[in-house]
């Protein structure tokens, strides 16, 4: 006699990056074990095939490949999960580095995961342009890339090149579109190196403004009196 099946919960989810809608449902026993495993190995590699394979086994419908979504919608995704699977609220702690006051010990938080979402920079845009003719498209790096070569901001210089060319999807000019598939990376690479100095802090701001999720908090410590905003981002933060 088989063993009775439970009704599963569907849920819909926007993507950040383009609006599109996903149905899923929440990760199983199964899923979780997939991610603890991973996150006790604590190897990037191996969290990041957790990530996506939790991912792609909970999607419903939504025609998504989790191999070029960004980062920002890998963790959204999985932070949504989270709340439907685990529960909206997770406790977090913080305290003040190198504090010597007697008793003073870790502050707990409760944050209320649900609401956090994707703040995005309104200055933010895809479309670079350096001059009245010439500019390019931007396409976000994957999380596969962001796991290999880190936060463009702390990677080391030939890294940040090779990203920077790996995300531009297109250069235009007044006649022609340049697809980036038609040239090699190195093509890419050196002409990246031929830009100004004006050209490329426009490839930079591209960097630093992407969509991201974060939720600030204040730190007040009683017992020593010290006061702290903190900004907590990224899935380390929010995924307890």
């Amino acid at each position: 006699m088989a063993l009775p099946k439970l009704d599963i919960p569907m849920y819909e989810l926007e993507l950040p990056s383009t609006g599109e809608t996903i149905s899923y449902r929440p990760f199983l026993v199964k899923e979780e074990k997939i991610l603890l495993m991973a996150m006790e190995g604590k190897d990037q590699k191996e969290i990041t095939k957790a990530i996506k394979q939790v991912i792609n086994n909970c999607l419903v419908e939504g025609n998504i490949d989790t191999n070029t979504l960004p980062l920002f919608d890998i963790e959204y995704i999985l932070l949504n999960l989270r709340s439907r699977s685990m529960g909206d609220v997770i406790t977090t702690s913080y305290s003040r580095a190198g504090c010597e006051v007697e008793g003073c010990k870790p502050i707990e938080f409760e944050i209320d995961i649900s609401t956090i979402k994707v703040e995005k920079d309104p200055t933010h845009t895809t479309k670079i342009e350096f001059t009245d003719s010439v500019g390019i498209v931007m396409k976000y790096p994957d999380v596969g890339l962001m796991t290999k070569m880190g936060n463009i901001t702390n990677a080391k210089t030939e890294d940040a090149f090779k990203m920077i060319a790996q995300c531009i999807d297109k250069i235009y000019d007044d006649d022609n579109v340049y697809s980036k598939a038609d040239y090699t990376p190195k093509e890419m690479k050196d002409w990246v190196e031929g830009l100004t100095q004006e050209q490329f802090k426009k490839i930079e701001h591209f960097f630093t403004t992407m969509p991201k999720m974060y939720k600030d908090i204040k730190f007040n410590c009683e017992k020593c009196g010290y006061k702290e905003d903190i900004r907590m981002e990224g899935l380390s933060s929010f995924f307890g």
